[in-house]
């Protein structure tokens, strides 16, 4: 099934979505699609990580990224 079928790379796409059809499963929305990093880890988190962890009233905000280029 992997290689020759349903899930062969050829088609992938198009083979899915008829399994989904087929089996009336519902269609899949990305949850975070649209949200910046900040508001996901919020959500996931479950609080406010722009919070400062020392005094608890003001707001951080990032000033430079650590890692620049895409991951190895």
């Amino acid at each position: 099934i992997r290689h020759y079928g349903i899930l062969a790379n050829r088609n992938k796409k198009t083979k899915l979505e008829l399994c989904r059809k087929l089996t009336l499963s519902p269609t899949l929305k990305p949850k975070f699609e649209g949200l910046k990093t900040i508001e996901v880890l919020c959500i996931l988190l479950g609080k406010d990580v722009t919070v400062c962890p020392e005094c608890k009233g003001g707001k951080m905000k990032a000033t430079h990224s650590l890692y620049t280029g895409p991951f190895p």
